[in-house]
Protein backbone atom coordinates (compact mmCIF):
# COMPACT_ATOMS: atom_id res chain seq x y z
CA UNK A 1 0.00 0.00 0.00
CA UNK A 2 1.22 3.48 -0.83
CA UNK A 3 1.93 5.94 1.95
CA UNK A 4 -1.21 8.11 2.44
CA UNK A 5 0.67 11.37 1.89
CA UNK A 6 1.65 10.12 -1.58
CA UNK A 7 -2.03 9.95 -2.50
CA UNK A 8 -3.03 13.45 -1.32
CA UNK A 9 -2.30 15.08 -4.74
CA UNK A 10 -4.88 12.75 -6.27
CA UNK A 11 -7.71 13.77 -3.92
CA UNK A 12 -10.64 15.61 -5.48
CA UNK A 13 -12.23 17.06 -2.32
CA UNK A 14 -11.07 18.72 0.89
CA UNK A 15 -12.75 15.94 2.85
CA UNK A 16 -10.59 13.33 1.12
CA UNK A 17 -7.48 15.37 1.89
CA UNK A 18 -8.53 15.61 5.54
CA UNK A 19 -8.89 11.82 5.81
CA UNK A 20 -5.57 11.14 4.03
CA UNK A 21 -3.74 13.67 6.25
CA UNK A 22 -5.06 11.94 9.37
CA UNK A 23 -3.98 8.55 8.05
CA UNK A 24 -0.53 9.94 7.29
CA UNK A 25 0.02 11.29 10.82
CA UNK A 26 -1.49 8.37 12.79
CA UNK A 27 0.02 4.88 12.80
CA UNK A 28 -3.33 3.40 13.89
CA UNK A 29 -5.94 3.62 11.14
CA UNK A 30 -8.83 3.24 13.60
CA UNK A 31 -7.61 6.20 15.63
CA UNK A 32 -7.11 8.28 12.49
CA UNK A 33 -10.68 7.54 11.35
CA UNK A 34 -12.04 8.41 14.78
CA UNK A 35 -10.32 11.80 14.71
CA UNK A 36 -11.96 12.79 11.43
CA UNK A 37 -15.29 11.00 12.04
CA UNK A 38 -14.81 8.63 9.12
CA UNK A 39 -15.93 5.04 8.68
CA UNK A 40 -12.92 2.70 8.53
CA UNK A 41 -14.29 0.77 5.57
CA UNK A 42 -14.74 4.03 3.67
CA UNK A 43 -11.10 4.93 4.40
CA UNK A 44 -9.91 1.64 2.90
CA UNK A 45 -12.13 2.15 -0.17
CA UNK A 46 -10.82 5.68 -0.55
CA UNK A 47 -7.20 4.52 -0.41
CA UNK A 48 -7.85 1.80 -2.98
CA UNK A 49 -9.62 4.21 -5.31
CA UNK A 50 -6.84 6.80 -5.03
CA UNK A 51 -4.16 4.15 -5.55
CA UNK A 52 -5.88 3.10 -8.77
CA UNK A 53 -6.11 6.73 -9.86
CA UNK A 54 -2.44 7.35 -9.06
CA UNK A 55 -1.35 4.20 -10.91
CA UNK A 56 -3.40 5.17 -13.97
CA UNK A 57 -1.36 8.38 -14.02
CA UNK A 58 1.98 6.63 -13.66
CA UNK A 59 2.52 6.95 -9.89
CA UNK A 60 3.10 3.73 -7.94
CA UNK A 61 6.53 3.95 -6.23
CA UNK A 62 6.23 0.45 -4.77
CA UNK A 63 5.95 -0.74 -8.41
CA UNK A 64 8.84 1.42 -9.64
CA UNK A 65 6.49 4.04 -11.19
CA UNK A 66 7.39 7.56 -10.11
CA UNK A 67 6.64 9.87 -13.04
CA UNK A 68 3.12 11.31 -13.15
CA UNK A 69 1.42 11.81 -16.51
CA UNK A 70 0.33 15.22 -17.74
CA UNK A 71 -3.04 16.57 -16.59
CA UNK A 72 -5.92 14.96 -18.46
CA UNK A 73 -3.76 12.00 -19.56
CA UNK A 74 -3.45 8.42 -18.36
CA UNK A 75 -0.63 5.93 -18.76
CA UNK A 76 -1.55 3.80 -21.77
CA UNK A 77 1.50 1.51 -21.62
CA UNK A 78 4.60 1.34 -19.42
CA UNK A 79 7.75 -0.59 -20.34
CA UNK A 80 10.58 -1.00 -17.83
CA UNK A 81 14.04 -2.50 -18.39
CA UNK A 82 15.90 -3.61 -15.23
CA UNK A 83 19.60 -4.08 -14.54
CA UNK A 84 20.99 -7.25 -13.00
CA UNK A 85 20.92 -5.69 -9.52
CA UNK A 86 17.18 -4.93 -9.90
CA UNK A 87 17.54 -1.20 -10.47
CA UNK A 88 15.84 0.47 -13.44
CA UNK A 89 17.88 0.83 -16.59
CA UNK A 90 15.24 2.37 -18.86
CA UNK A 91 11.52 3.13 -18.62
CA UNK A 92 9.02 4.27 -21.25
CA UNK A 93 5.64 5.73 -20.35
CA UNK A 94 3.17 6.08 -23.24
CA UNK A 95 0.42 8.59 -22.39
CA UNK A 96 -3.09 8.97 -23.83
CA UNK A 97 -6.01 11.29 -23.07
CA UNK A 98 -8.19 10.15 -20.19
CA UNK A 99 -11.13 8.09 -21.46
CA UNK A 100 -14.09 8.51 -19.17
CA UNK A 101 -17.53 9.69 -20.18
CA UNK A 102 -19.66 12.03 -18.11
CA UNK A 103 -21.78 9.28 -16.60
CA UNK A 104 -18.70 7.51 -15.24
CA UNK A 105 -17.36 10.75 -13.81
CA UNK A 106 -20.59 11.63 -12.02
CA UNK A 107 -21.07 8.08 -10.74
CA UNK A 108 -17.51 8.11 -9.41
CA UNK A 109 -18.13 11.51 -7.81
CA UNK A 110 -21.29 10.31 -6.07
CA UNK A 111 -19.60 7.13 -4.83
CA UNK A 112 -16.48 8.95 -3.72
CA UNK A 113 -18.38 11.69 -1.91
CA UNK A 114 -20.95 9.41 -0.27
CA UNK A 115 -19.21 9.74 3.11
CA UNK A 116 -19.00 13.51 2.62
CA UNK A 117 -22.60 14.12 1.57
CA UNK A 118 -24.65 11.60 3.53
CA UNK A 119 -26.66 13.49 6.11
CA UNK A 120 -24.79 16.72 5.38
CA UNK A 121 -28.01 18.73 5.25
CA UNK A 122 -29.24 19.63 8.73
CA UNK A 123 -33.01 19.36 9.43
CA UNK A 124 -35.20 22.42 8.88
CA UNK A 125 -37.65 23.50 11.61
CA UNK A 126 -41.09 22.07 10.85
CA UNK A 127 -44.20 24.26 10.55
CA UNK A 128 -46.33 24.53 13.69
CA UNK A 129 -49.65 23.61 12.10
CA UNK A 130 -50.56 21.62 8.99
CA UNK A 131 -53.73 20.01 7.64
CA UNK A 132 -53.41 16.24 7.33
CA UNK A 133 -56.20 16.10 4.72
CA UNK A 134 -54.27 17.88 1.97
CA UNK A 135 -51.14 17.60 -0.14
CA UNK A 136 -49.83 20.19 -2.60
CA UNK A 137 -47.94 19.29 -5.76
CA UNK A 138 -45.62 21.88 -7.30
CA UNK A 139 -45.28 21.04 -11.01
CA UNK A 140 -42.02 22.23 -12.60
CA UNK A 141 -42.50 22.21 -16.36
CA UNK A 142 -39.56 21.56 -18.69
CA UNK A 143 -37.12 24.04 -17.13
CA UNK A 144 -34.14 23.43 -19.45
CA UNK A 145 -31.63 24.52 -16.82
CA UNK A 146 -28.34 25.34 -18.51
CA UNK A 147 -29.91 26.48 -21.78
CA UNK A 148 -28.69 29.69 -23.40
CA UNK A 149 -31.27 31.84 -25.21
CA UNK A 150 -30.22 35.27 -26.46
CA UNK A 151 -33.00 37.65 -27.44
CA UNK A 152 -30.72 39.23 -30.06
CA UNK A 153 -30.80 36.00 -32.05
CA UNK A 154 -34.54 35.27 -31.73
CA UNK A 155 -37.88 36.60 -32.87
CA UNK A 156 -39.07 36.99 -29.27
CA UNK A 157 -37.25 39.05 -26.64
CA UNK A 158 -36.96 36.50 -23.81
CA UNK A 159 -33.44 35.64 -22.61
CA UNK A 160 -32.57 32.49 -20.66
CA UNK A 161 -29.49 31.33 -18.75
CA UNK A 162 -28.74 29.64 -15.42
CA UNK A 163 -29.11 32.89 -13.44
CA UNK A 164 -32.50 33.69 -14.95
CA UNK A 165 -33.64 30.07 -14.62
CA UNK A 166 -32.67 30.05 -10.94
CA UNK A 167 -34.34 33.34 -10.07
CA UNK A 168 -37.54 32.52 -11.95
CA UNK A 169 -38.02 29.09 -10.34
CA UNK A 170 -37.16 30.20 -6.79
CA UNK A 171 -39.59 33.12 -7.06
CA UNK A 172 -42.32 30.92 -8.50
CA UNK A 173 -42.05 28.31 -5.74
CA UNK A 174 -41.91 31.05 -3.11
CA UNK A 175 -45.15 32.57 -4.38
CA UNK A 176 -46.89 29.23 -4.82
CA UNK A 177 -45.91 28.06 -1.33
CA UNK A 178 -47.57 31.13 0.18
CA UNK A 179 -50.86 30.37 -1.60
CA UNK A 180 -51.38 26.60 -1.29
CA UNK A 181 -52.42 26.75 2.35
CA UNK A 182 -51.09 24.53 5.13
CA UNK A 183 -51.14 21.21 3.28
CA UNK A 184 -49.40 18.48 5.28
CA UNK A 185 -47.38 17.15 2.33
CA UNK A 186 -45.62 19.10 -0.38
CA UNK A 187 -44.58 17.26 -3.54
CA UNK A 188 -41.94 18.82 -5.77
CA UNK A 189 -42.46 17.34 -9.24
CA UNK A 190 -40.00 17.92 -12.06
CA UNK A 191 -41.90 16.53 -15.06
CA UNK A 192 -38.69 16.08 -17.07
CA UNK A 193 -36.14 18.06 -19.06
CA UNK A 194 -35.04 20.00 -16.00
CA UNK A 195 -31.60 20.03 -17.66
CA UNK A 196 -31.13 21.21 -21.23
CA UNK A 197 -28.11 19.01 -21.96
CA UNK A 198 -27.25 15.51 -20.74
CA UNK A 199 -23.48 15.46 -21.31
CA UNK A 200 -20.35 17.55 -21.63
CA UNK A 201 -20.75 17.18 -25.39
CA UNK A 202 -23.62 19.69 -25.02
CA UNK A 203 -26.20 17.33 -26.45
CA UNK A 204 -29.47 15.79 -25.35
CA UNK A 205 -29.63 12.13 -24.30
CA UNK A 206 -30.13 11.14 -27.94
CA UNK A 207 -27.15 13.26 -29.07
CA UNK A 208 -28.90 16.34 -30.49
CA UNK A 209 -26.63 19.44 -30.14
CA UNK A 210 -28.08 22.25 -28.00
CA UNK A 211 -27.08 25.78 -26.96
CA UNK A 212 -25.75 25.83 -23.39
CA UNK A 213 -24.87 28.59 -20.96
CA UNK A 214 -21.96 26.98 -19.10
CA UNK A 215 -20.09 23.75 -18.40
CA UNK A 216 -22.20 20.69 -17.56
CA UNK A 217 -20.43 20.19 -14.22
CA UNK A 218 -21.19 23.73 -13.11
CA UNK A 219 -24.76 23.40 -14.34
CA UNK A 220 -25.23 20.26 -12.24
CA UNK A 221 -23.77 21.92 -9.15
CA UNK A 222 -26.00 25.01 -9.53
CA UNK A 223 -29.06 22.82 -10.06
CA UNK A 224 -28.27 21.02 -6.80
CA UNK A 225 -28.13 24.32 -4.96
CA UNK A 226 -31.35 25.43 -6.63
CA UNK A 227 -33.21 22.31 -5.47
CA UNK A 228 -31.80 22.66 -1.97
CA UNK A 229 -33.18 26.21 -1.77
CA UNK A 230 -36.60 25.09 -3.04
CA UNK A 231 -36.82 22.02 -0.79
CA UNK A 232 -35.84 24.04 2.28
CA UNK A 233 -38.55 26.58 1.45
CA UNK A 234 -41.14 23.80 1.14
CA UNK A 235 -40.01 22.31 4.48
CA UNK A 236 -40.95 25.59 6.13
CA UNK A 237 -44.52 25.22 4.83
CA UNK A 238 -45.16 21.44 4.77
CA UNK A 239 -44.60 18.70 7.34
CA UNK A 240 -43.29 16.32 4.67
CA UNK A 241 -41.70 16.94 1.27
CA UNK A 242 -41.54 14.38 -1.54
CA UNK A 243 -39.15 15.02 -4.44
CA UNK A 244 -39.90 13.46 -7.83
CA UNK A 245 -37.55 13.89 -10.80
CA UNK A 246 -38.94 12.50 -14.05
CA UNK A 247 -36.37 11.54 -16.67
CA UNK A 248 -36.87 13.56 -19.85
CA UNK A 249 -35.67 13.19 -23.42
CA UNK A 250 -33.08 15.95 -22.83
CA UNK A 251 -31.75 14.75 -19.47
CA UNK A 252 -32.40 11.06 -18.87
CA UNK A 253 -29.08 10.53 -17.07
CA UNK A 254 -28.71 13.91 -15.36
CA UNK A 255 -32.14 13.60 -13.75
CA UNK A 256 -31.14 10.26 -12.27
CA UNK A 257 -27.89 11.67 -10.86
CA UNK A 258 -29.73 14.65 -9.35
CA UNK A 259 -32.09 12.37 -7.41
CA UNK A 260 -29.17 10.28 -6.15
CA UNK A 261 -27.36 13.35 -4.83
CA UNK A 262 -30.49 14.79 -3.20
CA UNK A 263 -31.17 11.45 -1.52
CA UNK A 264 -27.70 11.55 0.04
CA UNK A 265 -27.92 15.20 0.96
CA UNK A 266 -31.17 14.77 2.89
CA UNK A 267 -30.27 11.37 4.34
CA UNK A 268 -30.77 12.61 7.92
CA UNK A 269 -33.81 14.75 7.21
CA UNK A 270 -36.74 12.42 7.98
CA UNK A 271 -39.22 14.89 6.49
CA UNK A 272 -37.79 14.57 2.96
CA UNK A 273 -38.33 11.60 0.65
CA UNK A 274 -36.66 11.41 -2.75
CA UNK A 275 -38.26 8.90 -5.12
CA UNK A 276 -35.84 6.70 -7.01
CA UNK A 277 -36.15 7.38 -10.72
CA UNK A 278 -34.44 4.48 -12.47
CA UNK A 279 -37.53 4.05 -14.66
CA UNK A 280 -39.14 6.52 -17.05
CA UNK A 281 -42.45 5.62 -15.34
CA UNK A 282 -42.80 6.80 -11.73
CA UNK A 283 -45.77 6.58 -9.40
CA UNK A 284 -46.74 7.81 -5.95
CA UNK A 285 -49.81 6.76 -3.99
CA UNK A 286 -51.35 9.10 -1.42
CA UNK A 287 -54.52 8.15 0.42
CA UNK A 288 -57.29 7.81 -2.22
CA UNK A 289 -55.12 9.24 -5.03
CA UNK A 290 -52.79 7.51 -7.48
CA UNK A 291 -50.29 9.72 -9.28
CA UNK A 292 -48.32 8.48 -12.28
CA UNK A 293 -45.46 10.51 -13.78
CA UNK A 294 -43.93 10.34 -17.25
CA UNK A 295 -42.24 12.99 -19.35
CA UNK A 296 -44.64 12.30 -22.21
CA UNK A 297 -42.10 11.73 -24.97
CA UNK A 298 -42.65 8.97 -27.55
CA UNK A 299 -45.72 7.52 -25.82
CA UNK A 300 -49.48 8.01 -26.18
CA UNK A 301 -51.87 8.49 -23.30
CA UNK A 302 -53.59 5.22 -24.11
CA UNK A 303 -50.25 3.38 -23.89
CA UNK A 304 -49.57 4.88 -20.48
CA UNK A 305 -53.03 3.89 -19.31
CA UNK A 306 -52.48 0.32 -20.46
CA UNK A 307 -49.09 0.18 -18.70
CA UNK A 308 -50.59 1.53 -15.48
CA UNK A 309 -53.53 -0.89 -15.45
CA UNK A 310 -51.18 -3.80 -16.16
CA UNK A 311 -48.43 -2.95 -13.67
CA UNK A 312 -50.25 -1.03 -10.92
CA UNK A 313 -53.44 -3.08 -10.69
CA UNK A 314 -53.45 -3.12 -6.87
CA UNK A 315 -52.82 0.62 -6.58
CA UNK A 316 -55.44 1.24 -9.27
CA UNK A 317 -58.07 -0.71 -7.34
CA UNK A 318 -57.26 1.05 -4.05
CA UNK A 319 -57.48 4.60 -5.43
CA UNK A 320 -60.59 6.29 -6.76
CA UNK A 321 -58.74 9.30 -8.21
CA UNK A 322 -56.01 8.66 -10.81
CA UNK A 323 -53.76 11.26 -12.40
CA UNK A 324 -50.87 11.23 -14.86
CA UNK A 325 -48.62 14.31 -14.76
CA UNK A 326 -46.41 15.03 -17.79
CA UNK A 327 -44.40 17.72 -19.57
CA UNK A 328 -42.58 17.63 -22.92
CA UNK A 329 -44.90 19.82 -25.03
CA UNK A 330 -44.47 23.03 -22.95
CA UNK A 331 -48.25 23.59 -23.16
CA UNK A 332 -50.95 23.19 -20.54
CA UNK A 333 -53.21 20.41 -21.80
CA UNK A 334 -55.62 18.10 -19.97
CA UNK A 335 -57.38 15.00 -21.24
CA UNK A 336 -59.44 12.29 -19.55
CA UNK A 337 -58.88 8.76 -20.82
CA UNK A 338 -61.02 6.15 -19.13
CA UNK A 339 -60.90 7.03 -15.45
CA UNK A 340 -57.46 8.63 -15.49
CA UNK A 341 -56.78 12.34 -15.99
CA UNK A 342 -53.72 13.11 -18.14
CA UNK A 343 -52.24 16.58 -17.91
CA UNK A 344 -49.22 18.22 -19.54
CA UNK A 345 -47.88 21.23 -17.66
CA UNK A 346 -46.55 24.50 -19.01
CA UNK A 347 -42.98 25.65 -18.59
CA UNK A 348 -41.51 28.91 -17.31
CA UNK A 349 -38.71 28.56 -19.86
CA UNK A 350 -37.99 30.82 -22.81
CA UNK A 351 -37.65 29.31 -26.28
CA UNK A 352 -34.16 28.68 -27.62
CA UNK A 353 -33.10 29.96 -31.04
CA UNK A 354 -34.07 26.81 -32.94
CA UNK A 355 -37.61 26.69 -31.55
CA UNK A 356 -38.04 30.43 -31.97
CA UNK A 357 -36.92 30.25 -35.60
CA UNK A 358 -39.36 27.37 -36.12
CA UNK A 359 -42.28 29.39 -34.80
CA UNK A 360 -42.76 27.52 -31.52
CA UNK A 361 -43.90 29.27 -28.37
CA UNK A 362 -46.25 28.87 -25.41
CA UNK A 363 -47.64 30.69 -22.40
CA UNK A 364 -45.06 30.45 -19.63
CA UNK A 365 -46.33 29.47 -16.19
CA UNK A 366 -46.00 27.13 -13.21
CA UNK A 367 -48.87 25.43 -11.40
CA UNK A 368 -49.38 24.02 -7.91
CA UNK A 369 -52.34 21.71 -7.29
CA UNK A 370 -53.83 20.93 -3.88
CA UNK A 371 -55.39 17.46 -3.43
CA UNK A 372 -57.76 16.19 -0.75
CA UNK A 373 -57.02 12.75 0.65
CA UNK A 374 -60.52 11.44 -0.22
CA UNK A 375 -61.91 13.78 -2.88
CA UNK A 376 -58.96 14.27 -5.24
CA UNK A 377 -58.13 17.66 -6.72
CA UNK A 378 -59.32 20.48 -4.49
CA UNK A 379 -57.82 23.67 -5.93
CA UNK A 380 -54.90 25.02 -7.93
CA UNK A 381 -52.70 28.09 -8.16
CA UNK A 382 -51.00 29.27 -11.35
CA UNK A 383 -48.10 31.73 -11.55
CA UNK A 384 -47.28 33.26 -14.95
CA UNK A 385 -43.91 34.54 -16.07
CA UNK A 386 -45.45 37.99 -16.53
CA UNK A 387 -46.58 37.95 -12.93
CA UNK A 388 -43.05 37.11 -11.79
CA UNK A 389 -41.56 39.87 -13.93
CA UNK A 390 -43.94 42.42 -12.42
CA UNK A 391 -42.35 41.97 -9.02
Amino acid sequence: MLRPETLIPFCTTERQKEILSALATESNISEACRQVNCDRRYAYRLIKKLEEKAASQGVAPHRDLTHQTAEGFNAKRISTAYKEDGSIALQWVIQEPEKRDLRQKIDAMVDGLRDDLSGFKKPVTAPKEVNQDYCAQYLIGDHHFGMLADSDTKFDDADWDVKIATKVLVNAVDRLSSRVGNAHTGVLVNVGDLFHADSSANTTTAGTPVDVDTRIGKTFKLAGRLFQTIIDKMLEVHQEVVVINVRGNHDSDMACHLSSCLELLYDREPRVEVLKNYSKFLHWEWENNLFVYHHGDRVKHEQILQAVVTNLDEEWSRCKHRYCHMGHIHHQMSKEVGTMIFEHFSSLTSTDQWHSDSGYGANRSMTAIVYHKKNGEDSRVKITIDGLNDE
